[in-house]
């Protein structure tokens, strides 16, 4: 190899190291902070003993969803999974006589669709549900509703989750 060639080499190496760290704190910068809320993901404290969490791809027209636990320490999880379908109905939706105002109030829209929930041992079930996504004060909130039972909010990040005094509101 010529000397011209060697230096060459080393050129490339002696530029690849910078490179690479521009490479890394661009995807650093782009990615963001760890707790920082990924899109089309949200959280719900279940009472304080779980973490439960939705990740959907959140279309104009339709989302589609997938429920799980997320271990954390000093909480138990289960093995529950689910998968949520539904397209958006905000157009023709009411809101229930019985839901809070705050609910009503600010609805942004409204995903109607099945979810079929799993877990070991048990058979799957499958219910009619509403994804009624709101805007409290800035705050996105999704109210997760099991249409005629309950409904239950969820937010963009855990902290925010665990900082709710949120609980399930019931039908009468």
């Amino acid at each position: 190899m010529s000397l011209l060639a060697a230096r060459g080499n080393t050129r490339r190496s002696s530029l690849a190291g910078p490179t690479v760290i521009a490479a890394l704190i661009l995807l650093a910068v782009a990615v963001g902070p760890v707790s920082a809320a990924a899109p089309g993901e949200w959280h719900r404290n279940n009472y304080g003993t779980g973490h439960e969490r939705l990740i959907c791809r959140e279309g104009t027209s339709s989302w589609t969803c997938v429920y799980d636990n997320v271990p954390e320490p000093g909480l138990s999880a289960s093995d529950a999974v689910a998968h949520f379908t539904g397209r958006n109905v905000s157009d023709s939706w009411s809101c229930p006589t019985w839901f809070d105002a705050t609910v009503c109030d600010n609805v942004v829209a409204v995903y109607r669709g099945v979810a079929t929930y799993t877990s070991s041992g048990n058979h799957p079930v499958t219910f009619r549900q509403e994804y009624i996504v709101t805007n409290v004060g800035g705050q996105e909130i999704l109210e997760q509703y099991f249409v005629d039972l309950f409904y239950c909010p969820w937010f963009r990040t855990w902290e925010e989750a665990l900082a709710a005094d949120y609980n399930c509101t019931f039908a009468p």
